[in-house]
């Protein structure tokens, strides 16, 4: 076998430096090999090629079952033109098994990292790599269906599959249509790519078995009062042992604005006009997606949008979010820290979130709380403003969701810890007389005339 491979790579060596040096032209044996496939079709033409003197017309016969003797007369001017017919259809017979052969051997794994090369055209590297570790988690490990031909999936296995998935994996409803989705784009890929003529693409499990979407305890999702308080002055010491660092000042900042983390490291200084402030851009992390397997950071970078069209907001500022950037201000001018416009910079370039993550983790771990992230600020920013009388709508708007439901139910939680609680619901049934005022100190400038929120178009004006 090794002799045979040696002569076969002389020979391709042999033919290429013959073809090279003009002594054989390539294009006159492709001709030749060309017309000896079709003397070869010819000859095997099961029908006889006749020539009509009355009509002046070649005839012959082709293959064609939708007819009651499953053929079809063709007619042609010259004999050329009705040899050329045969040859083209039955070379296209050809083509048709070939595509597929091709299609019963491509198999739901190639197609789908077929499908993402083609999709890492259209969406940001992020993307691809969230999908990417859903395919690793959920599909990777399931062999006898990845292995599937795509072109004889049907409904029943992507049933047996999906019910597979929810069993092993127990997963929230949210989470398993996400899952979903990697095969519904992937056979929507193959049937633009021709690869299958129909969607077998459905969803038909037993929705007993999602795990529950009840909220988790307000403890675990947001900041009680005194841990709120605690994380403050534990961000400032972290601060006065090390003067240069604003990382624990963004963690402040968000106390007071309650953004997504990549927002507010984002934020520029002439992003704020008067007693507001414009969030309309976050920082991302992108990733080299040319091995899809080996994914790697290619570092961050601010983008002009935000999650969503609903993202670019203007926010009130509070007296304590004002004095927070103006201590940030004075230590980029000290340090002599600067990149473009951005407040949270270091060494050139914006602050990356891992060090603000790291501020959080070790922050939550020196006073002795359960380590939280920056999100959960976002959520105790959201449930402090509905919590003082803030109407639910401009809550929204505040944190840039389309819509309220998405903010009642993932965002809303009780600020106050079991004793505060308990009180609150004995005040209000009368028991302790006078229930106290619900008025926090966030002192938010935009609402601080009025006695019920208004105006739900606030975070839709511009700067004035």
């Amino acid at each position: 076998m090794e002799e045979l491979n040696i002569i076969e790579n002389n020979n391709l060596e042999l033919l290429k430096y013959i073809a090279e040096n003009g002594i054989i032209d390539l294009t006159y044996v492709q001709e030749q090999l060309e017309m000896k496939k079709r003397a070869e079709i010819l000859k095997n033409h099961q029908y006889s090629i006749w020539h009509s003197e009355k009509e002046d017309v070649w005839y012959t016969y082709l293959p064609d079952d939708s007819k009651a003797d499953n053929r079809r007369k063709v007619k042609r001017k010259k004999k050329n033109d009705i040899e050329k017919a045969v040859c083209d259809y039955y070379l296209s017979l050809e083509s048709d098994d070939e595509k597929s052969d091709q299609n019963n051997e491509m198999t739901i794994e190639k197609l789908f990292y077929e499908f993402m090369q083609h999709k890492s055209k259209e969406v940001n590297s992020g993307t691809v790599k969230r999908m990417m570790a859903d395919w690793n988690r959920f599909y990777k490990t399931k062999n006898e269906f990845i292995s599937m031909s795509a072109h004889s999936l049907t409904k029943i296995n992507i049933d047996d599959f999906f019910n597979s998935v929810l069993e092993e994996h127990k997963l929230k409803k949210k989470a398993f249509y996400n899952m979903c989705g990697i095969l519904k784009q992937t056979l929507e890929y193959a049937v633009d790519a021709e690869y299958i003529e129909k969607n077998p693409y459905r969803i038909k499990v037993n929705k007993k078995k999602f795990a529950s979407s009840s909220k988790r305890p307000s403890v675990k999702e947001v900041f009680q009062s005194d841990e709120k308080a605690l994380l403050v002055n534990e961000m400032e010491r972290r601060l006065n042992n090390n003067p240069s660092n604003t990382a624990p000042l963004a963690v402040l900042l968000d106390f007071e604005l309650g953004t997504r983390k990549g927002e507010i490291l984002a934020i520029s200084k002439s992003d704020i006009i008067g007693n507001r402030i414009h969030i309309h851009r976050q920082l991302v992390e992108e990733f080299d997606t040319s091995n899809l397997n080996r994914i790697k950071s290619t570092g961050f970078r601010v983008v002009d949008y935000t999650k969503s069209e609903d993202g670019d907001r203007w926010l009130p500022l509070t007296v304590k979010a004002k004095r927070i950037i103006d201590r940030i201000e004075a230590i980029n001018k000290e340090y002599g820290f600067h990149y473009k416009d951005f407040l949270f910079v270091k060494d050139g370039c914006c602050l990356s979130p891992d060090a603000v993550d790291a501020q959080m983790k070790r922050g939550c771990e020196y006073i002795g709380i359960p380590v939280k992230t920056m999100h959960k600020i976002r959520k105790t920013y959201a449930s402090t403003l509905l919590h003082n009388g803030v109407n639910l709508s401009i809550v929204k708007d505040m944190l840039g969701h389309a819509d309220e439901s998405t903010t009642l139910k993932h965002y809303i939680y009780n600020i106050e810890d079991n004793e505060e609680t308990e009180n609150k619901v004995l005040e209000a049934l009368g028991d302790k007389g006078t229930a106290k005022s619900d008025q926090s100190d966030q002192n938010i400038i935009s609402f601080s005339d009025r006695k019920k929120a208004g105006n739900l178009e606030l975070s839709k004006l511009p700067a004035n």
